[in-house]
């Protein structure tokens, strides 16, 4: 019998949070679920084989384009004075507020528990994101689906992964906008 399942779960494991997105026979995820449940929080029926994988795929696409929004506007409000606390703070109770900005958040000192506290080890690698970006990519032309952020976002992380982001969590990306800057900043004082 065929089926496949995906699972979402940035820092969700330990916590038994995991999310359980499932394809295949509808009577094999019944059958499955109850073990599944025991491992995650939510376990959804997402279709036939391979629905698991586009649902996991179609999050992480958004993901990394919600990372990519938070680090830039984190970066610029820095950049304009703004305590990072304080802007995180702001942003969580308006309507920027996101997973990336309210639970993850990319900032070193901004939140504790996160990877962005810990020089961005742990969690999910930027590497693991560049290959879902890639795998969306592809779905993308195939289906003939215009994904203009998530072809950017795609293209920032493997210019990560380039540059010696491949293992550091994927919400680095603020650190290497930070990098970016420097550099650029570096170019036109000489």
């Amino acid at each position: 019998s065929k089926h496949n399942f995906a699972f979402l779960g940035v820092g969700a494991a330990s916590s038994g949070k995991l999310t359980f997105m499932v394809g295949g026979a509808e009577e094999e995820f019944t059958a499955a679920k109850e073990l599944l449940t025991c491992m995650g929080a939510n376990v959804v029926y997402c279709g036939q084989v391979g629905t698991g994988q586009a649902a996991k795929i179609c999050n992480n696409m958004l993901l990394a384009i919600g990372m990519i929004g938070t680090s830039e506007t984190m970066n610029l409000g820095i950049r304009l004075g703004l305590d990072p606390k304080l802007l995180a703070k702001i942003l969580n109770m308006s309507s920027g507020r996101c997973w990336s900005s309210d639970t993850y958040n990319p900032v070193p000192g901004v939140m504790e528990g996160v990877p962005s506290g810990n020089n961005y080890q742990g969690g999910f690698g930027t590497q693991l994101m560049a290959k879902d970006l890639g795998l969306a990519q592809n779905t993308a032309t195939n289906t003939k689906t215009p994904v203009p952020l998530g072809s950017l976002a795609h293209q920032m992380y493997r210019m990560m992964c380039a540059r010696g982001y491949a293992n550091k969590d994927f919400s680095s990306v603020f650190q290497f906008l930070r990098e970016e800057e420097e550099e650029e900043g570096q170019g036109q004082g000489q």
